[in-house]
């Protein structure tokens, strides 16, 4: 990762916690839905952003995990002293998040608030857990009651679908290290992407590191190569000890990945 001059205003707490030696590299939820957003804006489908819905579809994908901004206020430590992630995150807090920017995203469009209500939701369709059961059903009640203010719109699992694959894909570059093999990657996505497209015939879709900095995907989905830039922070393990994670977290260097996003028929150059 590169330091950056100046500290942007990326809010969120982290999707990704990585250790490395002596600090930890921290990439916040909404920054990795930038992303995700980035990737949506760069499809190849004609149909999809000629479609219907396609605005409301962007800012779900722009904002699915807005719900993560005010958990940035107050960072947590896990027992071993190393900041939580969405994976880990103490789960009545990470329920309340979840039904509040559920809340924020809807009252801005309900369109949008179904997908991201469904986004959530699907998180907890095994839950052994009454909190996650009685969200599940909440939410469940919550998407009938704006299916049928919208008439039961026809684009909902297209849509769920792409909002989910940009997810993913924001989420494979955010969680790897940069230039991982194959068996080193997050075990989620060694085997490809769950998602398949028409307009990609169908075909499972796969991404690998060409270089550090270069990721291969095929078939690829996007209309042009894509380069992006992941803002991050990064806090020192000692100063957590000596100052703990509020003021760690704030005192933090910036930082920044920076990847390009290409076809596996080019050389990635």
């Amino acid at each position: 990762m590169k330091e950056k001059e100046g500290k942007e205003n990326i809010g969120g707490i982290v999707v990704i916690v990585n250790d490395v030696g002596s600090y930890f590299e921290l990439i916040p939820q909404h920054e990795h839905a930038r992303i995700a957003a980035l990737f949506l804006e760069h499809w190849k489908d004609p149909a999809l952003y000629n479609g219907k819905r396609w605005n409301e579809l962007l800012f779900a994908v722009r904002h699915h995990d807005r719900a993560w901004i005010p958990l940035d206020a107050e960072p947590l430590l896990d027992s071993h002293s190393k900041p939580y992630s969405f994976i880990d995150y103490p789960e009545n807090e990470k329920i309340n998040a979840y039904e509040n920017g559920i809340e924020d995203v809807t009252d801005k469009d309900l369109y949008s608030g179904l997908l991201v209500s469904r986004h959530y939701a699907s998180f907890f369709e095994s839950s052994q857990t009454a909190t996650g059961r009685t969200f599940l059903q909440s939410e469940r009640k919550r998407q009938d009651n704006i299916r049928k203010e919208l008439h039961y719109p026809h684009t909902e699992e297209f849509h769920m679908k792409v909002l989910q694959f940009c997810d993913d894909i924001s989420l494979y570059v955010c969680m790897n290290n940069p230039g991982a093999a194959k068996n080193e990657e997050v075990t989620w996505f060694k085997n490809g992407f769950r998602q398949r497209f028409i307009f990609l015939n169908n075909k499972k879709i796969h991404a690998h590191f060409h270089t550090n900095d270069t990721i291969n995907i095929e078939p690829f989905p996007l209309f042009s190569n894509l380069e992006v830039t992941i803002n991050g922070t990064i806090i020192q393990k000692q100063k957590l000890v000596e100052k703990g994670i509020k003021k760690t977290y704030r005192d933090g260097k910036p930082c920044a990945r920076q990847f390009r996003f290409v076809s596996s028929n080019t050389t990635g150059s």
